[in-house]
């Protein structure tokens, strides 16, 4: 993968070539704003370091924000942060008739190569009451999809709608297809993480993923994806939302230790409790055993959900996107001569299904702007608080099985299933007729008795009940050989085996191993 200089325009004419671009916009309504409920301006939003105002103005910094997203050029432009208005509409004074939620005029230029992908207008009512509440402003705060309209258009034959997710203000995904075929090659998804909760970060990837396998139920397999925007984390070593990728151990920002270090399971233990400790913001020393076991459990959480689902992502290798302070209470941002000592961070990143798509360039972040490194951002080069990312893929088709391994697969799963079928049947008939000849001998008995009068309904007798035991230790010791036979054919299994099996048996391979299929 090629770096290439920063701004380079992304320009593609293939269709299994595309470009995207992420631009974490800096929302007018969250530069300096004052919080409702403190009175004050968050620290995340005070830009301490930006001396010149004039940086900051809408007037100054929304055209310069326009050109860049224009002169990028790429396939498709994830936004983040893009701030909606009400149209304008004299005949709507009322809040239950507002204007629905529109486009801000310095971006539509962009409208004449692109179109965009966004909530429905009541998410947006619903991502707009906070900002009501807390920050006096009747406006939506979104993500976006703009999208090449010569190129692309959204793929509607297994539509997935944002509209009923409520979660529309951090994920925005579509499936998408070349204008020149009537198949979805591509989900683009635009994501904006939770700024402070591990485990919410966590929930947004996996409801991003979840949208993106509803576009591809018709498949053995997912679509292609690319997961663009702002993480809000640095998906380092040992964070939860690392045990997503699988990058390979020389790449920056892989899920596992790099050669050399030490022990990888001493080692990865230790990043564990780093992250841990970061995302708490607490120090090292103050982390509980309660901690680590919630922290422990989530990360086991991720690895089971990426296992099930059969994802094999990857982090395209950027640098970072924010010099900002570091607004841990635990850190002074000031130097000895009383300046602000500002912070690199690699919050922006490009995540993609890496067996089928080939990144082949990418812009150059912050590690080759010496510039923004000293002033921060935005700056008189970068309009917005995140340097944009941009980058080119490939795509391949997807892997899969051969013919004939394929067929021994799915016949060695026919195989195993009609033999525990067979043992469940032989078994039960064995129940059941026990069952059967136990009734006959206890109602002759019954037959010598001569009953005074009706009784009540009547405990079973001793040996029914030892009948009933002995069948439920059966069926428990059934069901656990079944279940262990189960887990041993999935064991070892590649991840294109794993596809066909769940393809085949319209569940995961571990709900499969749990409860095996409806007889």
């Amino acid at each position: 993968m090629a770096k290439i200089p920063y701004g380079t325009r992304l320009v593609t004419s293939s269709s299994d070539i595309i470009s995207i671009s992420s631009f974490n916009l800096l929302a007018p309504l969250y530069v300096r704003p004052i919080d409702q409920r403190t009175g004050e301006i968050q620290p995340f939003a005070a830009f301490e370091w930006v001396k010149d105002d004039d940086l900051l103005r809408n007037e100054t910094r929304l055209p310069r924000l326009l050109t860049s997203l224009e002169n990028c050029g790429t396939d498709f432009i994830c936004v983040q942060e893009l701030q909606l208005e009400r149209a304008e509409d004299s005949h709507s004074n009322s809040s239950d008739t507002r204007p629905p939620f529109v486009l801000p005029s310095w971006i539509k230029p962009l409208l004449s190569k692109y179109q965009i992908i966004l909530p429905s207008q009541p998410q947006l009512d619903k991502i707009a009451e906070r900002n009501r509440r807390v920050l006096l402003a009747d406006v939506a705060v979104t993500n976006g999809i703009f999208y090449n309209l010569n190129k692309w258009v959204p793929d509607s034959s297994n539509k997935q709608s944002n509209g009923d997710d409520e979660h529309t203000n951090t994920c925005i995904t579509q499936a998408f297809r070349s204008v020149d075929s009537d198949d979805a090659s591509i989900v683009i998804s635009s994501i904006h993480l939770d700024a402070s909760r591990e485990e919410q970060r966590c929930a947004q990837i996996q409801r991003c993923l979840g949208q993106t396998a509803s576009f591809s139920s018709h498949l053995p397999h997912a679509l292609p994806l690319i997961i663009a925007g702002d993480y809000n984390c640095e998906l380092s070593i040992g964070s939860c939302v690392s045990a997503f990728i699988k990058n390979a151990p020389g790449d920056s920002n892989s899920s596992l230790p790099k050669e050399g270090e030490e022990d990888s399971k001493s080692g990865m233990e230790e990043h564990k409790l780093r992250e841990c400790a970061s995302a708490l913001r607490i120090p090292l020393t103050s982390v509980t055993p309660d901690n680590v076991k919630q922290w422990h459990s989530l990360y086991d959480d991720v690895e089971t959900h990426v296992y099930d689902n059969c994802w094999v992502l990857k982090r395209a290798n950027t640098g970072p996107t924010r010099m900002a302070l570091d607004h841990d209470e635990s850190n002074d941002n000031t130097t000895e001569s009383n300046e602000l000592c500002l912070k690199p961070w690699k919050l922006d990143h490009f995540v993609y299904t890496s067996n089928t798509l080939e990144a082949i360039k990418y812009w150059s972040t912050l590690e080759d702007d010496a510039e923004s490194f000293k002033t921060g951002l935005p700056n008189e080069r970068v309009p917005t608080d995140h340097l944009p990312l941009a980058a080119m893929f490939k795509i391949h088709p997807h892997p899969q099985l051969d013919q004939g391994p394929r067929k021994q697969l799915l016949a060695s799963l026919e195989e195993l299933e009609l033999k525990q079928n067979a043992d469940t049947r032989s078994t039960v008939a064995a129940i059941d007729k026990e069952k059967i000849d136990l009734e006959e001998k206890l109602q002759s008995q019954e037959l010598v008795k001569v009953e005074e009068k009706p009784k009540r309904k009547k405990k079973p007798h001793p040996e029914m009940i030892q009948h009933i035991r002995q069948s439920r230790a059966l069926k428990k010791q059934l069901k656990q050989t079944q279940t262990k036979e189960r887990e041993q054919f999935v064991s070892g299994r590649c991840v294109l085996e794993r596809m066909e099996l769940q393809h085949a048996l319209e569940m995961t391979c571990n709900e499969w191993i749990e409860k095996g299929r409806a007889k």
